[in-house]
């Protein structure tokens, strides 16, 4: 046998998630079909993050194995030939046989877009939080400005509490059963003006490892702040406490984004 790692990208609005679903579209049912037509035998796709439905990867990292051994350049053209147009296979590489990518993970790294403005934007439905009227600061009588919309300097104050080795029970829903929730987020990152649009800001946050919806959970908090709901100095007593109630509300997955996974070599 094989190993076969590969990264993928993928739209995930109209998936049910990462893990095959009894009934349910997936990314990885999508996958396996694709490698099964290729490969000419039943196989199981390892991914290393079990990305939610609705949310979004740019650079998602799976593994699997397989008889066959053609050139890497091959998988990537036989796959892609083989897989819907809202999920593609960006690069392919040899791994040892039963590699499972998800016992290799050294860091992740997401992308959250919040869609700033009075008016929605249609071509980023499904891809950015719209804050909308409802969301605003209580700046004025109907803000008309990006800036209306949220204190983002009050965000950055707040996201520096987030950084750092901590226990992030606050942060996971409770369908996450883990106990052990601590985890170390080496930077978080408030950006304006997301590729250079005014109505755009971004979350960016990078740590070793992340509970169920903490993300979103983070992001949600930090919209709280932004809005003048929340001051930044109460983030440090909210990980403290470490109760979800005390954390904001979970932001949609429709503004996230797996967007790189740092592994170790594959051997």
């Amino acid at each position: 046998m094989h190993g076969v790692r590969i990264r993928v990208a993928y739209d995930g609005a109209r998936f049910n998630g990462w893990q095959v679903q009894p009934g349910q579209r997936t990314v990885q049912a999508e996958l396996q079909r694709a490698v099964e037509r290729l490969s000419g035998e039943p196989c199981v796709v390892y991914g290393c993050s079990r990305t939610d439905s609705g949310v979004h990867a740019l650079g998602q990292v799976a593994a699997f194995d397989t008889p066959r051994d053609i050139e890497m350049y091959k998988w990537v053209r036989g796959l892609n030939g083989g897989l819907p147009q809202d999920v593609a296979v960006l690069s392919a590489e040899p791994c040892e046989a039963g590699y499972n990518p998800r016992y290799h993970s050294a860091g992740k790294t997401y992308r959250y877009l919040l869609h700033l403005g009075p008016v929605r934007d249609p071509l980023l439905t499904g891809r950015a939080w719209h804050l909308g009227p409802r969301r605003a600061r209580s700046v004025g009588a109907y803000p008309t400005e990006p800036a209306d919309w949220l204190d983002v300097d009050a965000m950055r104050a707040a996201a520096t509490a987030f950084v750092g080795t901590h226990d992030f029970r606050a942060f996971k829903t409770s369908r996450d059963p883990r106990e052990q929730t601590v985890r170390t987020v080496s930077r978080l990152e408030v950006i304006e003006r997301y590729g250079d649009r005014d109505d755009l800001l971004a979350v960016e946050i990078r740590g070793d490892a992340f509970l169920h919806n903490m993300v979103r959970i983070v992001v949600g908090t930090l919209v709280e702040v932004g809005r003048d709901r929340r001051d930044p100095a109460d983030i440090a007593g909210v990980i403290a406490a470490g109760d979800r109630a005390e954390a904001g509300e979970t932001a949609p997955p429709d503004g996230l984004y797996l967007v790189e996974i740092e592994l170790g070599r594959a051997e």
